[in-house]
């Protein structure tokens, strides 16, 4: 869980990094330096969903394995306006689904895993690309988020058995 901490320390610290340690010595210590997820004291299925680190420009939570876990999620959906289910076609959930955020210039914002099978984002009005992958292949979605005070619902569909 911690590849969005190692995304941002290569993204905003690659430079240093070149210049006195190995670009592995300093995804390790980055790893070491960030901050625990945090989690509520509930069950161990609860403790399993994970929300980005404290210095994410763009906020998420995934997890909802189990039903204590689910619970946790719909407690903190308000706080997202983008809700977006992982599952196959008969309808079981899927986790540890890679997912990646584009804004409307194609470049990438956010990346992670989603750890179950919901994803929350909050991300500023505008347009954006959702991707997962699911199956070995990723899937696309684009979106336009913060138009209504709903939050914009999707749901990735594993296209395999």
């Amino acid at each position: 869980m911690h590849i969005p901490a190692i995304a941002i320390l290569a993204r905003g610290h690659h430079k240093l990094a070149r210049k006195s340690v190995s670009l592995p010595i300093a995804i390790i210590l980055g790893a070491l330096l960030c901050p625990p997820l945090q989690a509520g004291e509930v069950g161990d299925n609860a403790k399993s969903n994970a929300i980005s680190i404290p210095q994410a420009d763009i906020p998420w939570m995934s997890g909802g394995i189990g039903e204590e876990a689910r619970d946790e999620m719909r407690k903190a959906a308000a706080s997202y306006n983008v809700h977006i289910v992982f599952s196959n076609r008969q309808g079981s959930y899927l986790a540890d689904i890679p997912f990646a955020v584009a804004g409307r210039d194609g470049r990438q914002i956010i990346s992670g895993v989603s750890e179950g099978p919901l994803l929350y984002i909050k991300l500023p009005p505008g347009a954006y690309r959702i991707s997962a992958q699911i199956d070995g292949a990723w899937l696309h979605r684009r979106i336009q988020a913060g138009t209504t005070r709903q939050p914009l619902r999707m749901v990735f569909v594993s296209r395999g058995e």
